[in-house]
C-alpha cells in the first residue's frame, strides 16, 4: 500500500517537474544587446531580436521619469520595429530609464531595462556646423553650435568653447590648434595662394562634453592684391583706354579710305599717277 502511495506521488512529482521544465523551455525570449542612442538631446532605445528565435515577434518599450513618475510609461507598442524614438517625451535636464519586451499572440518575455540615462550629461554633441570665407590672405572661420532636437544648445550648454584644427591641404600631419576659442567668428591671416582646411570642435564647461568633430572644411587665400575692387578699377581703366583708341583707330580708317576714293571726279584730262 505504501509503495502505491509513492508511486504516485513519485509520478505527479515527475509530472509537475516536466510541466515546468517545459514551460521554461517554452518562454518567449527577450530582446537582447538593448541600447540607447541619443545625438544632441534625441533618444531612440535600439535592441535586437532575441537570440536563436525566427519567429515573428512584437515589441513594447516603455521609460521611466525618476523623482517625477513612479511607473512605465509606454510610448512604442505592437511593433516590429527595432528601435522606438522618446525624443518628444523627454525633459532636457531628465534622469530616465527605459525598458523593453518581446511579444506574441498573449506571450510576453521579461522586461530588459536600461541603467539611468541623464538627458544633458550622456547625450552625444553632434558636429558645429563651420564657414569660411577668404579674403586676400585672411580666412574668416564662421561657427555654429549644433542644433539639439527639444532645446536651443545655450540654454543647456551656455558656456562653450571651440577648439580648432588648421593645416595646409596635403599637411594635415602638420596641424595648428587653436584650442578655448569662444568667438563665433575668427579671421585667421594666413599665407597667400594657399589652400587650408578646418576642422572643429565644441567643448562645454557643463559635464566637459567634447561634441563630435565638424567635417573637414577647406578655402583657398587669393594673392592679396587681387581684391574685387581692384580688378573692377583694372577692368574700368582698360575699357577707358580701348574705346578711344577703337574709335581713333576707325577714324583714320574712314580718313584713308576718303582720300584714296574721293568722292569729287577729276576731270579727264588729268592723269593719276601711282
Amino acid at each position: 500500500m505504501q509503495s502505491t502511495v509513492f508511486t504516485i506521488l513519485f509520478v505527479k512529482l515527475l509530472c509537475l517537474t516536466l510541466h515546468g521544465m517545459t514551460a521554461v523551455l517554452a518562454e518567449l525570449p527577450s530582446p537582447s544587446n538593448i541600447r540607447i542612442n541619443s545625438v544632441n538631446m534625441g533618444l531612440v532605445l535600439e535592441w535586437d531580436p532575441p537570440q536563436n528565435h525566427t519567429e515573428k515577434l512584437t515589441y513594447r518599450s516603455e521609460y521611466k521619469w525618476k523623482s517625477v513618475r513612479s511607473s512605465y510609461q509606454y510610448v512604442c507598442w505592437n511593433t516590429t520595429a527595432l528601435c522606438c524614438d522618446f525624443t518628444s517625451h523627454l525633459n532636457k535636464f531628465g534622469v530616465y530609464t527605459f525598458q523593453v519586451r518581446a511579444e506574441r499572440e498573449g506571450e510576453t518575455s521579461h522586461w530588459v531595462e536600461t541603467k539611468e540615462f541623464i538627458m544633458d550629461e550622456h547625450t552625444t554633441l553632434g558636429p558645429p556646423s563651420v564657414t569660411l570665407v577668404s579674403s586676400g590672405a585672411n580666412i574668416e572661420v564662421s561657427i555654429e553650435d549644433p542644433v539639439l532636437r527639444i532645446s536651443e544648445f545655450k540654454e543647456i550648454y551656455n558656456h562653450a568653447t571651440f577648439n580648432i584644427t588648421y593645416w595646409k591641404e596635403g599637411q594635415e600631419k602638420r596641424a595648428k590648434r587653436m584650442t578655448g576659442i569662444q568667438l563665433h567668428k575668427v579671421v585667421l591671416e594666413l599665407e597667400q595662394w594657399t589652400r587650408y582646411c578646418f576642422q572643429v570642435w565644441v567643448v562645454t564647461e557643463r559635464f566637459f562634453k567634447q561634441s563630435q568633430p565638424s567635417n573637414v572644411t577647406c578655402e583657398s587665400t587669393p594673392k592679396a592684391k587681387d581684391r574685387p575692387w581692384v580688378m573692377a578699377l583694372v577692368m574700368f581703366v582698360v575699357m577707358a583706354v580701348s574705346v578711344p583708341l577703337v574709335v581713333l583707330a576707325f577714324w583714320h580708317c574712314y580718313r584713308v579710305v576718303s582720300f584714296l576714293r574721293p568722292k569729287v571726279k577729276l576731270p579727264g584730262h588729268f592723269t593719276v599717277i601711282f
